[in-house]
């Protein structure tokens, strides 16, 4: 299921297009693993619901929704964004913007940014909800926007990182990456940190660039094309760089997860591990759905895995997250499990959306937020 963008490259579609394409029967190895029936140890409990838009018309589109200012704000690839109150799931605002939004939202302070699939950064004011300004960029956006020190910062599918204007939009730099002719269909989410922008790319590398003016600092391969094939030479950086302190933790789809120096470059360790979902990071641990939907808690410290869950075998998991004593995941089909942070044994499991659920779970106090493809966003919690 490859199909042709307008003038640049082939996109290969993230969602069944390498795990499910050519599944002749249900024998397949490529099939997700059924569900077994679990004796749930302790329920998941509703608070509220709210929503937000038509839903995902775009499956491949991931839109996580945000906590600011004692706020959720959320936005739907129908092109609703809004903000909604935690404890009630009311709506505080609601803004149509009448195309399909790919990426974001992304919040500081007043000033909310997301990205379109029309090729368009649209900055919003996140008390109101009024719109601030438009800018046309000549290619899709389906990555979180970067927000900081005056600037906007968004990678496209066509390889290029744009700084814009935070207050006008008016274009500062862009910088053009060579790509290959075939990617998965998703795109890294820029970090702004420290005067400099950090970003994955798809061919591999990670690239920091000085803000004020887009000059790369360094550059460095996560990951090198291994294989015959263009399929096996994937090695797409499809995540949002993780920084903290001077650690960045980076990981690559049939690539590596790292750690890398943030000044330097250098690597404090990598190890062998595909993903193309969002890494959570903890005070000890990483947290990470590989792309076959097993997850693992690995040592911050040196990359060693402490456990790995397999029985969610090609669920099309979201990014696993901690919720006290649990980490906690939502798959394809709208369950969300709930994992023993110890040793990652499922322990609970609910069913809160048929329609499934593929953005990355929020976690707010002892609230879990979900986004679904139906364009509900859900509170729950683990029953007091």
């Amino acid at each position: 299921m490859i199909r042709i963008t307008p003038s640049y490259k082939l996109i290969l579609t993230l969602f069944v297009s390498v795990f499910f394409a050519g599944c002749a029967d249900e024998d397949d190895i490529y099939m997700p693993n059924p569900l077994v029936d679990l004796d749930n140890q302790f329920d998941t409990d509703v608070i509220w619901s709210t929503s937000i838009g038509d839903g995902s018309i775009d499956k491949t589109v991931k839109l996580e929704p945000v906590y600011s200012d004692g706020k959720i704000f959320v936005a739907d690839n129908s092109g609703v964004v809004a903000a909604v109150d935690p404890k009630n799931g009311k709506l505080l605002w609601e803004t149509d913007l009448e195309t399909e939004i790919g990426g974001g939202p992304a919040v500081l302070g007043d000033i909310l940014a997301v990205g379109a699939q029309q090729g368009e950064v649209i900055v919003l004011d996140a008390t109101s909800g009024k719109v601030k300004w438009r800018k046309e960029l000549p290619s899709e956006i389906i990555s979180k926007p970067a927000i900081g020190e005056g600037h906007v910062v968004v990678n496209s599918v066509d390889g290029k990182t744009t700084a814009l204007s935070a207050e006008n939009g008016e274009r500062k730099w862009v910088y053009d990456q060579t790509i290959p002719s075939l990617t998965l269909r998703g795109n890294s989410s820029p970090v702004i940190v420290g005067g400099g922008v950090i970003s994955g790319f798809s061919n591999g590398k990670l690239v920091v660039f000085i803000l004020q003016n887009g000059i790369v600092a360094w550059e460095k391969l996560i990951s090198a094309p291994i294989g015959r094939s263009e399929i096996q030479r994937l090695v797409d950086i499809d995540i949002q760089p993780q920084v903290y302190g001077e650690h960045i933790y980076v990981a690559s789809y049939n690539g590596n997860l790292a750690d890398i120096n943030a000044r330097s470059g250098e690597v404090f360790w990598q190890r062998e591990l595909s993903t193309y979902q969002e890494i959570s990071v903890t005070d000890l641990l990483l947290l990470v759905t590989h792309d076959n939907s097993h997850v693992s808690a690995v040592n911050r410290g040196n990359g060693v895995t402490i456990w790995t869950e397999k029985s969610l075998y090609r669920r099309i998991l979201t990014t696993p997250v901690l919720v006290g004593d649990y980490v906690v995941v939502a798959d394809f089909e709208g369950y969300l499990h709930w994992l023993s942070k110890k040793d990652g044994q499922v322990l609970s499991r609910e069913e809160i959306d048929s329609d499934g659920i593929s953005a990355k779970p929020l976690v707010i106090d002892d609230k879990i937020i979900l986004l679904a493809q139906s364009g509900t966003l859900y509170a729950v919690r683990k029953e007091k």
